[in-house]
């Protein structure tokens, strides 16, 4: 493994630890699993970075140790971070965590086969999130604040807490660390290979999604077809 990718894996080993920690401390009744490794239908590992269990919901949470200042939307397809690089400013994009997650929750959905409330929520890490304005995008000092905001009609009693915690635990994959690592280093080609595809789209003027013509507005580019804007 080269050792950027080692060193992005330790800090994100380092980020969900502390998370951990932080949802573990909740003083409510709960359960928690942590890198819970659940196969989709393509057999694909994924790994879920944590999902606390209480009366008020499912909390499926993926932690993130990201360098720079983070922008996007809720539902833009791609984010980006601003970071300095050899004495300048560089942008990244990256797939929208919230979408990643969103592909989490519907696995679960599937698991547990009741309609329980659940909820997705993103942690930066550095809690360098200012591009953003979003409830369920936070530091990890804030994530127990934002969860205990949560209210729902039919709390989750403590029976239904252990069935839930139990059912999930019962569906872990048996995938061992080099074949998950295989499958993310799958998974991490696939994106690229999609951004390059995008890329080249926006650099002709025709929109990823639907193929139709690209104009600019102040926001970046605004499609004649679906009007999806793009931001650049």
């Amino acid at each position: 493994m080269a050792k950027n990718n080692k060193g992005k894996l330790k800090r994100g080993e380092e980020g969900e630890r502390l998370v951990a920690s932080i949802l573990d401390a909740d003083k409510s009744f709960h359960r928690l699993i942590n890198n819970l490794v659940l196969l989709g239908d393509n057999q694909v590992s994924h790994q879920i970075d944590h999902i606390l269990i209480r009366s008020n919901g499912i909390f499926v949470i993926e932690t993130k140790n990201y360098f720079g200042n983070i922008e996007g939307g809720e539902d833009d397809s791609y984010w980006k971070k601003t970071f300095p690089f050899k004495g300048r400013m560089k942008t990244e994009t990256f797939h929208n965590p919230l979408k990643q997650n969103q592909s989490h929750i519907r696995m679960i959905k599937r698991i547990i086969g009741k309609d329980y409330p659940i909820y997705c929520f993103i942690v930066l890490v550095k809690n360098n999130g200012d591009g953003l304005d979003l409830f369920n995008v936070c530091g990890p000092e804030d994530i127990l604040k934002r969860i205990n905001l949560i209210t729902v009609d039919n709390p989750l009693n403590e029976s239904t807490i252990e069935s839930i915690y139990s059912t999930l635990l019962y569906s872990e994959a048996d995938v061992n660390d080099e074949m998950h690592l295989a499958n993310i280093q799958k998974t991490i080609k696939e994106r690229r290979d999609y951004q390059k595809d995008i890329r080249t789209a926006i650099e002709k003027k025709i929109c990823p999604d639907c193929g139709g013509i690209l104009s600019i507005v102040p926001d970046g580019l605004k499609c004649t077809g679906c009007h999806k804007i793009i931001k650049i």
